[in-house]
């Protein structure tokens, strides 16, 4: 019975040791374990640790491969990816080197630091090999290939400015002095010059337009059409834009009653503007107690604002 206790209890000893070991883990795997010399090989770098214990992790670059003096190039380093899960959370990172000499090669294991500067896990190593192309000798020799373009990165791009970015920006500055000295000038230039008269346009007189935009209406036949409403709408409009031109009225927010005293302080004969105020009157009516002139106040309507424009218009 004692020896099946003390074996559980080993047992469950040895359990929660796994268990605080693999809190922290760390992996690495390539994408390829040969390549051709100068090809890129990427080393795909993954951390797992408890959510809320941060880890330092190396980073390669190239100085840090000549100090253990690595027999392969750094290239890059992508950005950490981390992944957030309930208890623990998981760092992704690539890091792309090459190799210029041929043989078979061992990427070194990266050690992951908890923030004690500890070593809490640890990738495994990774081999590979590089060769070069194999060559026929016993086949003809050839003509050297014509010289193939690569395009042009935008990395490539960011190092040019980066390298000249101050002769960039005196070139930019020198530009701008020049486009400004030479609009200042052509400013100058053109104040210096008399610019020529523009003689102004005759300005129409208010009867003439409103005349003509009266046989306009005629010509649209709405009455025919039975758009009643919209004739003496148009008809009364013209002849309010009229008097406000002749007279300087704001006859466009006055009511027919206003309209109507306002000009009876002119020279305007009583009779042609009591015509006038009838046709207002039927219009009125027509839009807003929706009554339905005869034919024949139609035309009279007509007449008596063409009558009143022609009979005002030298009147001031």
């Amino acid at each position: 019975m004692f020896c099946k206790r003390f074996t559980f209890f080993i047992l469950c000893l040895w359990l929660c040791l796994i268990a605080s070991a693999q809190e922290y883990s760390a992996k690495a795997k390539l994408d390829s374990a040969h390549i051709l010399i100068g090809d890129y090989l990427n080393v795909n770098l993954e951390v797992v640790a408890p959510k809320g214990k941060p880890v330092y992790i190396p980073q390669i670059d190239e100085k840090l491969l000549e100090g253990i003096e690595a027999p392969f190039d750094w290239i890059s380093n992508s950005k950490f990816d981390t992944i957030l899960w309930s208890d623990h959370y998981v760092i992704k990172q690539t890091i792309t080197i090459t190799a210029f000499d041929t043989g078979n090669f061992i990427f070194p294991p990266i050690p992951i630091l908890d923030a004690d500067s500890q070593i809490v896990a640890q990738t495994n190593q990774l081999f590979f090999d590089v060769s070069t192309v194999s060559v026929d000798t016993t086949a003809t020799i050839k003509d050297i290939k014509d010289i193939s373009k690569v395009p042009f990165t935008f990395h490539e791009l960011w190092l040019y400015v980066k390298e000249y970015a101050l002769l960039i920006l005196s070139g930019l500055l020198v530009i701008g002095l020049i486009v400004y000295a030479i609009w200042r000038y052509i400013k100058k230039k053109r104040a210096a010059k008399p610019m020529p008269a523009i003689k102004p346009k005759p300005k129409i007189k208010p009867h003439i337009t409103a005349l003509k935009e009266l046989e306009k209406l005629r010509q649209k036949k709405l009455c025919e059409q039975g758009k009643t409403k919209e004739y003496y709408s148009e008809l009364v409009d013209i002849v309010r834009i009229y008097i406000d031109g002749q007279w300087d009225i704001g006859a466009m927010e006055m009511v027919t009653s206003e309209i109507i005293e306002s000009l009876e302080n002119t020279e305007i004969h009583k009779e042609v503007l009591k015509r006038f105020h009838q046709a207002c009157t039927i219009a009125d009516l027509v839009k807003f107690a929706k009554y339905n002139p005869f034919p024949t106040d139609h035309d009279m309507a007509f007449k008596d604002c063409k009558e009143f424009v022609e009979r005002t218009a030298e009147i001031d």
